[in-house]
């Protein structure tokens, strides 16, 4: 590159020189016919040489480098600009000379060469003319250090240009190459970005998922939403609605972002969504047609989208955008996503439930069953154990049930155990557990209660079922009562076996009073006889069982 660049220099330098001599020839042809018509102008006399050579030097503009002479047409120089007169008058004979004698020939002549009266390289241009009825040649001549002077301060204007332009040029390489790697590198930090904020909705997605599978209630569910939608979704406001089994209509379960400002309740025509059986948009560039389940919301942006799992609609997810006009689209596939891990989820989590239920509820009574109870009194010994606190449980047997039965068929008895069902569920506690174990036979666990307390709650039971009226289709199925045994916690015994085993000889001592009444345990033996009763009563238990109708 080094060299290229020198052999062009070298070119455009010989270049210049030649077009610049050709130049300075022509600024010399013209100086030298002006300086032809001044001396017309001024009709100067050529026979007076020195007032000639006065003139030459004082009057004539020339050029501050250049000098003129006067020629006659026989080459005797007879003035100069730049030397003595008698210098000119010793001068030999012009007629030698290229420039002199190619004007006398033609008119006009051009020569460069070395002047041995200046000692330099100068550059002559002559040109003839007729002056006073004679022939004279007027000459100009320059230095050609003036020419390689004007070549080297171009040149040198040329290595600046040069200089500032490789200069630029690199500068502007370097800029744009920065440039471009910043914008590289812009490029690689936003696919960075978008990689990892991709990856940690993948993530998030998927823990969502893992965490809704291993919900086991909805309110396990609400936790997981609140926590893990919001950084899904963004900044929104948004909810789950279920259908009902009825189908006519939903009720809202799960929610995110503050308090949803739409309908809690509304049936399925309220929700275009629904309708439509595809997602919904309130406001798009076409329509804008809001929910009527958001017509507290006026025509502000939300979206609604169907949950459907195994192709059924078992809901619907609403998000809420406020006065947001435009949804982003990677936030709207995003809801799409996260619509399809609920709708599944919550499918499975509604058959758990299902399922579940089945498992631990009694279906006559709506009661809890037996295994329900067998899990719920070892849990609930373990927490009064743990908060050192009483705990007691009732066990329960309808007097002369059979009788029911047996005159008015087992509709009547299945009406009697599901009003005995609706009977203790609307009195007991929300904290108590109401168990049905078999038949006749329920147990109910007081957690957090003592003796006393049992007790009280035993026979306000036994006044209430007393005071059932019981009629099955207009049929009066006359009295009911029922006998209640009760053992405490700690005092009575401190596993679950020996309380049921215990209460039960309760409930045996309860019937053998003469039934419709409460006797706790404490009743039947004293402090220093402990172990004794069990074993008596036991018997008595085993003795009664075949005069005692349950």
């Amino acid at each position: 590159m080094v060299f290229t660049i020198s052999i062009g220099l070298f070119v455009f330098n010989s270049t210049l020189s030649n077009w610049l001599e050709h130049k300075v020839e022509g600024s010399l042809s013209e100086e030298t016919s002006r300086i032809i018509k001044d001396i017309n102008d001024d009709q100067v006399s050529f026979s007076d040489l020195k007032a000639l050579d006065v003139y030459i030097k004082t009057k004539l503009v020339i050029a501050k480098e250049d000098h003129i002479t006067l020629i006659k047409s026989d080459g005797t120089p007879i003035a100069d600009s730049d030397i003595s007169l008698n210098a000119v008058l010793q001068l030999e004979n012009h007629l030698n000379r290229e420039e002199v004698n190619n004007a006398k020939d033609i008119g006009y002549g051009t020569a460069t060469r070395f002047s041995t009266s200046r000692f330099k390289n100068l550059l002559y241009s002559a040109q003839s003319f007729e002056y006073q009825g004679q022939t004279y040649i007027l000459r100009t001549a320059t230095p050609l250090t003036r020419i390689d002077a004007m070549v080297e301060e171009l040149m040198n204007i040329l290595i600046i240009l040069m200089g500032i332009n490789i200069v630029l040029v690199i500068g502007s390489s370097l800029l744009s190459n920065k440039l471009i790697q910043q914008q590289v590198k812009n490029e690689q930090d936003l696919q960075e970005e978008r990689i990892e904020q991709r990856t940690q909705e993948i993530e998030l997605l998927h823990r969502l998922a893992n965490m809704l599978a291993a919900c086991n209630s909805i309110n396990e569910a609400q936790m997981v939403v609140e926590d893990i939608l919001p950084r899904i979704l963004g900044d929104v406001n948004g909810v789950v609605s279920l259908m009902r089994s009825s189908r006519n209509q939903l009720l809202v379960k799960l929610d995110w972002g503050g308090a949803w400002p739409g309908n809690k309740t509304y049936a399925p025509e309220e929700c275009w969504a629904l309708r439509k059986g595809k997602f919904h948009l309130a406001n798009d560039k076409y329509t804008t047609l809001p929910c009527s389940h958001m017509s507290a919301t006026g025509t502000d942006q939300t979206l609604c989208i169907p949950l459907t799992a195994h192709g059924n609609t078992i809901g619907m997810m609403h998000i809420y955008l406020g006065d947001k006009e435009h949804l982003d689209k990677s936030v709207q596939k995003l809801a799409f996503t996260v619509a399809e891990h609920l709708g599944l989820a919550l499918a499975n989590l509604n058959l758990q439930e299902k399922l579940r239920e089945q498992a631990i509820s009694d279906p006559l009574t709506g009661l809890y069953n037996r295994r329900y109870y067998e899990e719920t009194i070892n849990q609930e010994i373990m927490r009064a154990h743990r908060h050192k606190q009483e705990m007691s449980i009732l066990m329960l047997d309808l007097d002369h049930f059979k009788r029911f039965n047996d005159n008015y068929g087992h509709d009547a008895g299945d009406y009697v155990l599901k009003t005995i069902g609706s009977l203790l569920l609307n009195t007991m506690r929300g904290e108590d557990t109401i168990c049905r174990l078999g038949g006749e036979e329920l147990a109910i666990i007081l957690p957090n209660t003592g003796a006393e307390g049992a007790l009280h709650a035993a026979k306000s039971l036994c006044e209430a079922v007393s005071d059932l009226h019981l009629a099955i289709k207009e049929l009066s199925l006359g009295k009911l009562s029922v006998s209640i045994g009760i053992a405490t916690y700690p005092k009575n015994g401190l596993q679950s076996d020996d309380l049921t085993k215990l209460a039960d000889i309760a409930l045996y001592e309860a019937k053998g009073r003469g039934r419709d009444q409460a006797c706790h345990y404490d009743e039947l033996i004293q402090p220093s006889e402990y172990p004794e009763p069990i074993e008596v009563k036991e018997k008595a238990k085993t003795s009664d069982e075949n005069t005692i109708n349950s």
